[in-house]
């Protein structure tokens, strides 16, 4: 229940937040005072070297265990206090504004788009008391990252001294790791991995110029029709503005929005025609809170989405910072290198009993598995062949594209 809410939360607060952000950039929206003000926040968040957001359930263990009883979907004790506690945050800077960062050219034979050096980034998993869960940190290239898995433990209600003994039968890195201390390795994928030959690697979908075009004219036609703005006054101190779109409607001219690019960007044919029933039939508000002009958080209540917790909110929140300190690499860390590292995923996949099996090897990908794996677009040549080359399978590469798609 803890995995299937927190997916929900998520999914939940990126659509609402993309949604607000593209009508605010879209410009279609300047007569409307509140959406004026809303447009202005959002471009704030370009003009600054720095930008941080925080995602997490505003709410006690003792709501949320109330919201799942109102659904009829029972959420345990240890799952409500770990929900109630666990926070996401992520963080960007760099040494000029956000909107002046140009993305980084990939090769043009279908290999991941590198990082951009020049853009440091934090990503941060928290419990209770802030306390660190997991750590990601890109800083000029290199990758850092650190977990507590005693910590994690403690968090959804399991014996810390257990889980602990899983981290000593590890290797040291990886066990060190996961007992709070950094390890860092090259942030770009070890190039020719797994060797070179094999299938031609398969180049990522483009889309036509004229296509996007007219994309855009659509989605702002439809964001223009479909949204609408009202001041709600003061809130601790920050003005709120109240979004609402009709959820049923909203998905179904976006779903035909994008329908005729299906053609050229594979993924989209997975998407369904039209709105699916479970999406509700009613209109859905999304909270902005605005402190000078600048956006400082979103928030969703979750309870419109199911009509028997009416009476029993739960918001989700994402908090948003301006000009934060920038992201620093760690102190101490371990450096790995692709052999360590092809190491330690080789004797995870042994461990998990998966593909890689005693010896933490997996069977070479054919030709033919390759080209199925990279049809989508979801992953490349090069992406695939170093997940085989780390101990994964055919069967396990196809679950982590569906899960990327």
């Amino acid at each position: 229940m803890i995995r299937r809410s927190a997916r929900t939360a998520l999914a939940t607060a990126a659509c609402g937040a993309v949604l607000a952000g593209g009508l605010a950039a879209c410009g279609t929206v300047q007569q409307l005072n509140a959406a004026d003000k809303v447009s202005k926040a959002f471009e704030a968040f370009g003009s600054g070297k720095s930008f941080s957001a925080k995602l997490s359930v505003d709410a006690t263990a003792a709501q949320i265990e109330a919201f799942g009883a109102a659904t009829g979907e029972e959420i345990d004790k240890d799952s409500a206090a770990a929900l109630a506690a666990v926070s996401l945050s992520i963080a960007f800077s760099a040494d000029k504004p956000l909107k002046d960062i140009q993305p980084t050219k990939g090769s043009g034979n279908g290999a991941a788009t590198p990082a951009d050096p020049s853009v440091s980034a934090s990503y941060t998993l928290t419990g209770k008391g802030g306390a660190p869960l997991a750590e990601l940190r890109q800083v000029g290239g290199k990758a850092y990252a650190r977990g507590d898995l005693a910590g994690f433990a403690k968090l959804v209600g399991q014996n810390a001294a257990e889980v602990e003994g899983l981290a000593e039968g590890l290797p040291a890195p990886l066990g060190n790791a996961l007992k709070g201390q950094w390890v860092s390795f090259d942030a770009k994928a070890p190039e020719g991995a797994g060797g070179t030959g094999g299938a031609a690697a398969t180049p990522k979908p483009t889309l036509d110029p004229k296509a996007a075009e007219n994309l855009n004219a659509s989605l702002k036609d439809i964001l223009t029709r479909d949204l609408s703005f009202e001041e709600k006054g003061k809130q601790d101190g920050k003005d709120r503005i109240t979004v609402t779109a009709p959820a049923h409607k909203l998905t179904d001219d976006l779903l035909k929005a994008v329908e005729p690019l299906a053609k050229d960007i594979p993924n989209l044919a997975k998407l369904p025609k039209s709105a699916p029933a479970k999406v509700p039939d009613r209109p859905l508000a999304l909270d902005l809170y605005l402190d000078g002009g600048a956006l400082s958080a979103v928030t969703f209540d979750l309870a419109q989405l199911e009509e028997k917790a009416s009476g029993t909110p739960l918001p989700l929140r994402i908090a948003f910072g301006h000009d934060t300190p920038a992201v620093q690499a760690p102190a101490g860390a371990t450096e790995l290198s692709s052999e360590d590292i092809g190491g330690l995923f080789g004797q995870l996949a042994a461990a998990g009993g998966g593909a890689g099996g005693a010896g933490g090897a997996a069977a070479p990908l054919t030709d033919a598995q390759i080209k199925e794996l990279t049809r989508d677009g979801a992953m490349n040549e090069e992406q695939v062949r170093l997940y085989n080359s780390l101990g994964l399978g055919y069967q396990d590469i196809k679950d982590l594209a569906d899960l990327r798609s």
